[in-house]
């Protein structure tokens, strides 16, 4: 038996300005009209997190549905879709009457019932499942702990932690009937595990380890593979072999412009699982341009794109000396760029400052939303502006970067 599986997919995200909607949906081609009939998966696992709002665009949920129609003539045996957090919980949940008549499970709260997390995938009409799936989505609060009112930040971490992993022992104790037959049990899930590497696009919604969990909460005794989700880059977690983030299907924020995007695909044999990583095409490339002005002009005029979608481009200028125009210089050229270039490049972002005299915060927001400023912009700025020495402002940002990756890992 051969499973698909993948996660974050992010449907209806916008990268800056630019919609990702095409790339999705030949991402989805792909996968519709080569890899499936070139791999012949029985089942696919999608470990949440298929929308990137609780209320997605139309184009994005006409993109999910019809994804699901095209599944059903390519004899997949079960397609297991679980909850993320960003996704309503309550808008996967609603059409699953429907879906479970078409082999389509879905899971979105975490409180549903352990008849309906565990799911038997038969690879024939044999009397004994080839492999059974706990469908974990999202675990949220409610989920797993009750609240106290005498709770400090430290013992809700804690809790956490262990309403998690005490959600899987619960799991694992109701598949040992399955595990004595020897048939193997996959897990899926979406959370963060401790030690692994994240992106902007997960730090922008505060991906963090108040609910963090280590290896142990899958012990591969009862766990065969862990399918999980939450993660945009490919990897497994600390060195183990059977638990894996897939990453998401294509690049979500420019940090992620030289990730290699994979599927992870599962060979089902007896009692073991084979997993490898099946390469996704790119058909976008980002790029960050970075250097004064004048050589990212150069850099930009000159470049070439060999993709099937727009080049997209995140400008980093830093000049010597504070130069007031450098804004509408700037505005100017992209606006150039725009006419030219239109079919083959495109300027998603842009951001400049200066090495001897850093704009104020009122001259950033001139050329970037707020959302676009980052706070240890904001704060070099301000220590820039200060008269502090070069040792203590040094030392000033390294106590910043640990106060913000405690507000990043809080929620």
């Amino acid at each position: 038996m051969k499973i698909l599986h993948t996660a974050d997919w992010h449907l209806g995200i916008n990268l800056y300005n630019e919609s990702l909607e095409e790339d999705h949906q030949l991402f989805i081609a792909w996968l519709l009209e080569i890899c499936i009939p070139e791999l012949r998966p029985d089942a696919i696992l999608i470990s949440g997190d298929i929308f990137d709002k609780a209320n997605p665009p139309n184009y994005a949920r006409q993109q999910y549905y019809q994804f699901l129609a095209q599944l059903i003539p390519l004899g997949i045996k079960k397609v297991i879709i679980t909850a993320g957090n960003h996704d309503s919980a309550a808008m996967l949940e609603a059409p699953k009457e429907i879906l479970h008549h078409l082999n389509i499970h879905v899971v979105g709260n975490g409180d549903t019932s352990l008849s309906e997390l565990l799911v038997p995938v038969f690879k024939d009409e044999k009397m004994e499942p080839s492999v059974v799936i706990a469908a974990v989505p999202f675990l949220r609060d409610q989920d797993i702990r009750t609240p106290r009112t005498d709770e400090s930040s430290e013992s809700i971490q804690q809790a956490v932690r262990e309403g998690i992993k005490d959600y899987y022992q619960k799991i694992a104790l109701a598949t040992q009937v399955y595990i004595e037959k020897g048939i193997p049990v996959i897990a899926m899930g979406h959370l963060f595990a401790s030690g692994v590497s994240v992106s902007d696009s997960e730090r922008q919604i505060q991906v963090g380890n108040l609910g963090s969990v280590d290896a142990q909460c899958f012990p591969i005794e009862h766990f065969t593979y862990v399918a999980l989700g939450h993660i945009h880059l490919p990897q497994n977690v600390q060195g183990s072999k059977h638990i894996w983030y897939s990453g998401s299907p294509i690049a979500l924020s420019f940090s992620e412009r030289k990730q290699q995007k994979i599927i992870r695909l599962l060979t089902v044999d007896g009692k073991e699982i084979k997993s490898e990583s099946i390469k996704i095409p790119v058909f976008r490339e980002l790029k960050r341009v970075e250097g004064d002005f004048l050589s990212v002009k150069n850099e930009i005029n000159h470049l070439t794109n060999d993709k099937l979608l727009p080049l997209l481009i995140d400008i980093v200028i830093i000049e010597e000396d504070y130069n007031p125009a450098i804004g509408r210089d700037i505005s100017a050229f992209i606006n150039q760029m725009a006419i030219e270039k239109k079919a083959d490049v495109r300027i998603a972002n842009y951001r400049y400052a200066f090495k001897n005299s850093l704009a104020s915060l009122s001259s950033l927001t001139d050329v970037l939303t707020l959302s676009d400023i980052k706070p240890t912009e904001v704060f070099q700025n301000i220590l820039h502006s200060n008269t502090l020495v070069t040792e203590d402002k040094d030392a000033c940002l390294t106590v910043f970067n640990l106060i913000m990756e405690e507000v990043q890992t809080e929620n």
